[in-house]
């Protein structure tokens, strides 16, 4: 599985220039010193280790010293320094480096994390998932790619700006005369409001988005065929009458495949990275110096 790394760590990335693992068999790659503070938990002291070891490959393969964002914000630091000066970007780079600041800039030394971060991702070829692959992941996570049910339903709303006061007792007259509607629809009944139709459908997400939760929950609860409310919304009051439901879903991978890819290669990164991280971390000797 780590075949990538027994010569080199990644390819086209962070290279890990000390013999690593060859055949089985391990043989001693650098020496650190790492600082923390005296009262470092182990969680803080494994996490300067692991930055640490990052650093210090980026270091090795140059990124702090080839990096164009690097570059770029050194440049920055030091026109801010010199404001006057007439030299050009990379005269000034020079004098940076010069200077040994990358070694001590946090943007730096964010930036050569993150791209020993990405480095450590990084997804060869042989590695990639194929097509049954693919159908197992959506097999075992279907929950991650279900689509919403959608519900049918019938709406009716008193708008609460044009009834005003009258509004609670134009409910209960509501309700007792769509209680002997019936089968029918409720045609001519309630007031108007923008995008609201008599019959609709939708999810129960966009239900909640357009008119909150209360009336997302009635609908979630009503029973089908019988009128159920009134719900309140910003906008007045609802009353609805669920007509039918479809289920949840999972679709097809024809369907969804760039998503199931995606969400595989989400885990195949963080399941290399952390092969790889374990690989290097095992390489280094590392001393641990706890401030006082």
């Amino acid at each position: 599985m780590l075949r990538t790394l027994l010569h080199f760590f990644l390819i086209g990335g962070l290279l890990f220039s000390a013999k690593v693992f060859i055949e089985g068999r391990r043989v001693e790659g650098p020496e650190i010193t790492v600082r923390v503070s005296a009262d470092a938990t182990q969680g803080e002291v494994d996490n300067a280790v692991r930055e640490a070891i990052l650093l210090n490959e980026a270091r090795r393969y140059g990124w702090d010293k080839r990096d164009p964002i690097v570059f770029t914000h050194l440049v920055r630091n030091m026109r801010f320094i010199d404001p006057d000066s007439i030299d050009g970007d990379l005269a000034l780079y020079e004098r940076a480096l010069e200077m040994n600041m990358q070694a001590h800039d946090p943007v730096v030394r964010s930036r050569l994390l993150y791209r020993a971060g990405e480095a450590l991702a990084y997804v060869p070829e042989d590695r990639m998932p194929t097509r049954d692959e693919l159908e197992a992941h959506l097999r075992t996570h279907g929950d991650r790619f279900e689509r919403e049910g959608r519900v049918r339903f019938q709406q009716v709303f008193l708008s609460r700006s044009k009834r005003g006061d009258a509004l609670s007792a134009d409910a209960s007259a509501m309700r007792e005369e769509l209680s002997t509607l019936g089968e029918g629809p409720p045609k001519g009944l309630g007031d108007p409001l923008p995008g609201l139709r008599a019959e609709q459908s939708a999810t129960p997400s966009k239900i909640k988005e357009d008119y909150g939760v209360e009336l997302a929950q009635v609908v979630e609860e009503a029973v089908t065929g019988v009128w159920s409310g009134p719900a309140t919304s910003v906008y007045g009051l609802h009353f609805v009458k669920v007509i039918d439901q479809d289920a949840a879903y999972v679709p097809a991978l024809d369907i969804i495949a760039a998503e199931v890819r995606a969400d595989r290669l989400r885990e195949l990164r963080a399941e290399l990275r952390q092969e790889r991280m374990d690989a290097l971390r095992g390489a280094y000797t590392v001393h641990i110096e706890r401030a006082p």
